[in-house]
């Protein structure tokens, strides 16, 4: 097994296979089925401990399989991406058993004592500032854009990445806007354009722009000199994990019950 890289041994570890279950499987991945004696001189376990291993390895983690019919009984090894599948569903089935007994266990504990959350809460100040911002999220974005913005400035300049974004296959766009925006000539003309790269709604009692990438994988708001008249444009985000989350509820909230903007020319 020298051919067998050691960092390939490490990452097997990490996923939780000892060196001697690592010893087992990668000998019958290079030399093919064997029976446990042929096993264990191959693999060097000891064949006082050979039967354990192979049954932990065939019962519990399902990397392996016994053939029955032969006398003596030989193994296989599954293939390294069935093993994986097999490997990650059972991790992922035990870490939400323990989490959610975490969980259930914990947080009534916790939320006695009504400890204060410390998140970090950050400003970004400036114009240009807050559209670079905003414009890293749409140019991120994989799978969905949201946009809510009462600006025709951020909204003219925001085009043409949510142009290119749709190219590049983000189909999911959707934009709200202010039912005032719908009265006025240049919105109008611009809403044209993005009439044909998203769906737009619109609604009254918005303020602000935000953009929320991925379903709230991240998501950005800017407020501007219209709510703090001495100061210039300036962003808003935390580190809090629930932000982007947060932003996509509240978001889908007031989308659903929005309008259709039908945009005529």
């Amino acid at each position: 097994m020298s051919e067998i890289p050691e960092n390939v041994k490490e990452s097997l570890r990490n996923i939780g296979l000892t060196d001697y279950e690592i010893s087992i499987y990668l000998t019958l991945i290079s030399k093919g089925p064997m029976d446990a004696r042929e096993l264990s001189e191959a693999s060097g376990v000891p064949y006082s401990r050979i039967y354990n291993i192979l049954t932990n390895l065939e019962k519990d983690k399902k990397w392996i399989i016994k053939e029955e019919e032969s006398r003596p009984s030989r193994y296989f090894a599954k293939s390294p991406d069935e093993a994986l599948i097999i490997a990650k569903k059972q991790y992922n089935d035990t870490f939400d058993e323990h989490s959610n007994l975490i969980i259930n266990q914990l947080n009534p504990i916790y939320q006695s004592h009504d400890t204060p959350i410390k998140i970090a809460l950050y400003i970004h100040r400036g114009r240009d500032v807050c559209l670079n911002r905003a414009l890293s999220l749409i140019n991120m974005a994989k799978t969905s854009i949201y946009v809510v913005s009462t600006d025709f400035e951020f909204l003219d300049v925001f085009y043409e990445d949510l142009k290119k974004a749709r190219a590049r296959g983000v189909t999911d766009i959707q934009l709200l806007v202010e039912e005032e925006a719908l009265e006025v000539e240049k919105f109008k003309k611009l809403l044209l354009k993005y009439n044909e790269i998203c769906e737009m709604k619109y609604r009254d009692q918005l303020f602000g722009t935000s953009v929320i990438m991925d379903e709230g994988e991240d998501a950005f708001i800017i407020l501007s000199q219209k709510f703090f008249e001495k100061l210039s444009y300036f962003g808003v985000v935390t580190d809090h994990i629930a932000f982007g989350p947060a932003a996509n509820y509240y978001f889908n909230y007031l989308y659903e019950t929005a309008q259709l903007a039908e945009i005529k020319k």
